[in-house]
């Protein structure tokens, strides 16, 4: 598979959710999301969106490329990539964009008692909120999944899709970003992820007899016997 969009699994989720994210910043105002959320803040939501965010976190990562590890090394290398590329790219927008955290938005508008958050939940301030760091990590780490996966696992992309949107909604839910911050992490963690795999296509990758190779535990030789 060449590219993300050639899974229609992947594809047609993120697409409702890009959609969905623009028609709700059209008609909703600035920073109401959060707001409109106050009356879902409670049991079983907030314990379900507080480990779900977890599941863009290096957390996600370190699991993904143990496990592939053990198809092909390549496949892990990519994942590495992918992070170590997602940490300082974030990090840069973050800075230049200096964006307010919600928390820190509805304080300066002396609103801070109208936001109803999630027990538990260390809220970030400041200005780093634009793009969100969690759904850029989310659509990399799980957009480059769902290309491993593969032409023959195609459905597969719904469940890698469904988990990057999910911790893009859990930023929101949890008072960390704004709709805007989600979208705009959900872009640039596509392109990331778009831009690791066209090395999955290099000769040097694709060649290289190492990176194809995998852990294998307790592999056991087989002898083929030929009857004559």
């Amino acid at each position: 598979m060449k590219n993300i969009w050639e899974n229609p699994w992947f594809t047609i989720p993120v697409l409702v959710f890009f959609n969905a994210g623009l028609l709700l910043a059209f008609f909703v105002p600035y920073g109401d999301e959060i707001l409109y959320l106050n009356g879902l803040r409670h049991e079983p939501f907030n314990t379900a969106f507080r480990l779900i965010t977890k599941l863009g976190e290096v957390y996600a990562f370190l699991i993904a490329g143990v496990a592939l590890l053990f198809w092909r090394f390549r496949f892990a290398l990519l994942i590495a990539i992918t992070g170590l590329i997602i940490l300082p790219t974030t990090y840069i927008f973050k800075e230049h964009f200096s964006a307010d955290r919600p928390i820190t938005f509805f304080q300066e508008k002396g609103m801070r008692q109208s936001v109803v958050t999630v027990p538990g939940v260390d809220l970030n301030t400041g200005q780093t909120s634009f793009p969100s760091g969690h759904t850029t990590a989310a659509f990399g780490l799980y957009s480059i999944l769902a290309l491993i996966a593969g032409s023959r696992r195609l459905r597969w992309g719904i469940v890698f899709a469904g988990l990057a949107i999910l911790v893009a909604v859990s930023r929101v839910f949890l008072v960390q970003h704004f709709l805007a911050d989600i979208m705009a992490g959900a872009t640039l963690g596509l392109l990331i992820g778009s831009l690791v795999w066209r090395l999955n296509e290099m000769p040097f990758f694709r060649q290289s007899g190492m990176l194809d190779k995998r852990i294998a535990i307790g592999a056991v030789e087989r002898k083929t016997v030929v009857r004559e």
